[in-house]
């Protein structure tokens, strides 16, 4: 599953779709997302952040532009390379995971429009 069945379609149409077919929610939209999930029992596994419309530069150790891509370095600061968002939890940890995220203070300023939040969910 990719996406819970009574996910609001605007948010649904908001997000950035991979060319798996799975969402890179905008970080607003990643607490309304976990409570469709909660309404439609379906289970959270994990989540993600990526950088949308930008693959890994290979020679650059950085995400470079390609629309329709996405990578998982995030440009951070205070380092020179970019950090993985990875975690594991079910919604409430999800949840937590995410509200205690600080994205505008960690992330830096000019890449806050290309990151998107991505859930692992159970069949």
């Amino acid at each position: 599953m990719l996406w819970p069945p009574s996910l609001d379609p605007v948010i649904r149409s908001q997000a950035f779709h991979a060319t798996n077919g799975e969402l890179g929610l905008l970080p607003e939209d990643a607490t309304s997302f976990v409570a469709a999930c909660r309404e439609d029992r379906v289970e959270v596994l994990g989540w993600e952040l990526w950088v949308v419309d930008h693959a890994w530069g290979q020679q650059s150790n950085w995400p470079v532009p390609a629309p329709g891509l996405w990578c998982g370095g995030i440009p951070v600061k205070g380092r020179n390379n970019p950090a993985v968002y990875g975690f594991d939890g079910d919604a409430d940890e999800a949840e937590r995971q995410l509200t205690s995220r600080d994205l505008l203070s960690e992330v830096l300023r000019e890449w806050l429009p290309h990151v998107r939040v991505n859930f692992t969910l159970g069949e």
